[in-house]
């Protein structure tokens, strides 16, 4: 736990940050009244509220700047990336136009603008998509406290890979309704043994290092409702299938349902509430024929840099012969935000939680149906420094730990920690 109270020890201080950044901007902007000719002090200002994430702030100094400097291709430039980043696409689209036709870019800047412009063209149209390619390496450390002779602790290092991407089109409608789908598919090199060393006790040998997949695939429609005493209110339906491998004798191969409410009363608040049902019949080596999940939970933004949330889960797997194989409920806070240092001059933005709960799991086919009960917590601290739009470095850290309450498991407990480092493109 010592790391985790310092993430949020470190947390903390970053929100008391909050008002520091708040005396920059009206620093920044005092220097601006004062030089309204000063193209650097414009700079300057636009810098410090892009970071603080007072776009339209940056937005109206950049457009009053073109009123007097029409021809400034770079102030254009800036302009459509920040028209860009809070959607408006055909202003964004306008204003990378006439940042090519100003003549006054470099290569480089020229390359940017051909590309913005593409991507807000796009999305003038409803059309928005990403992918993204990440790899990096993980260190996991199990340490199991159960005197059995399979059970060990064990330190593994892999490499990981991943590709994730997706695809939007909006409709055009007055509520924004679109159709999203998304994809994601990873390897990772580690020990690939669902028992933590305890295989041979349960019917099974033990795991071995391998290449273990994961990936999923789904399609949401994403549609609002009709609402008048709230900002919004958004209905999202979607299917989506599943597949894994956790273990040489496990293949989860599963396909779903899910439906999700998401209500914004205002800009800063939201809260969300949704239910998913999969069938893992095409699944090898486990119990659960089918899971029902549902997730509740509520989030509030302190600032433009800063947001704090609470969620509920809950998880249940049914055999086919109707009977409980697992069970997990747990409660979670959160926080994320935006560091207010920029180590090497990249953003920092960072997401710290912590979850407790409880759960119910049995022995899996051909072992004995034996049942275990007992208690979890888990700590994530998560950081991403931003390079530039395209580029990120990824940093995490997790440790987990579960204990059994049956008598005879008294003060047996397992513990886990992950550390990974890793580097993402977005294309």
């Amino acid at each position: 736990m010592k790391v985790s109270n310092t993430a949020l020890v470190v947390s903390l201080l970053s929100l008391l940050a909050t008002s520091a950044a708040a005396d920059s901007i009206d620093t920044a902007f005092t220097g601006r009244y004062n030089n309204p000719e000063d193209v650097f002090v414009l700079g300057d200002y636009v810098q410090t509220a892009t970071r603080a994430g007072q776009y339209d702030q940056a937005i109206s100094s950049i457009e009053e700047h073109l009123v007097r400097f029409a021809n400034d291709g770079r102030a254009r430039l800036a302009v459509a990336r920040l028209y860009a980043n809070v959607g408006s696409w055909e202003l964004a689209a306008n204003q990378a136009q006439a940042a090519l036709e100003s003549g006054q870019l470099s290569m480089r800047e020229t390359q940017e603008a051909q590309a913005l412009l593409r991507r807000a063209s796009q999305g003038a149209k409803g059309i928005e998509w990403f992918v993204e390619a990440s790899t990096g390496v993980r260190i996991i450390h199990i340490d199991v406290n159960v005197p059995t002779g399979s059970w060990r602790d064990r330190t593994t290092t892999g490499a990981y890979g991943e590709l994730s991407g997706a695809f939007r089109y909006d409709f055009g409608t007055a509520l924004g309704n679109a159709l999203i789908l998304s994809g994601r598919l990873g390897v990772e090199r580690g020990y690939q043994d669902a028992y933590q060393g305890a295989g041979p006790s349960l019917g099974r040998p033990d795991g071995r290092i391998a290449n273990s997949f994961n990936g999923r695939a789904a399609a949401t429609f994403d549609f609002g409702l009709p609402v008048t005493a709230i900002d919004a209110m958004r209905l999202q339906l979607g299917v989506f299938t599943d597949y894994a491998t956790v273990h040489p004798g496990i293949r989860i191969h599963s396909v779903g349902g899910i439906v999700r409410t998401v209500i914004i009363p205002t800009v800063d608040t939201r809260f969300h509430a949704e239910y998913s049902y999969e069938d893992f019949s095409a699944s090898t080596g486990i119990n659960a024929q089918r899971r029902h999940k549902w997730e509740t939970g509520g989030s509030y933004r302190i600032s433009q840099a800063h947001a704090v949330g609470v969620a509920a889960r809950g998880l249940y797997d049914y055999s086919a012969a109707n009977a409980m194989t697992g069970r997990v409920e747990e409660g979670e806070i959160y926080y994320a935000g935006r560091l207010p240092f920029e180590p090497f001059g990249v953003v920092w933005t960072h997401d710290v939680s912590l979850s407790v709960g409880t759960f119910t799991t049995s022995g899996l086919p051909p072992g004995p149906a034996t049942v275990f009960t007992g208690s979890h917590w888990r700590a994530e601290w998560n950081h991403q420094f931003h390079i530039d739009g395209h580029n990120r470095i990824d940093l995490g850290y997790s440790v987990t730990e579960n204990r059994f309450d049956q008598a005879a498991a008294v003060g047996r407990n397992s513990r886990s920690h992950a550390v990974s480092l890793g580097y993402t493109h977005r294309f």
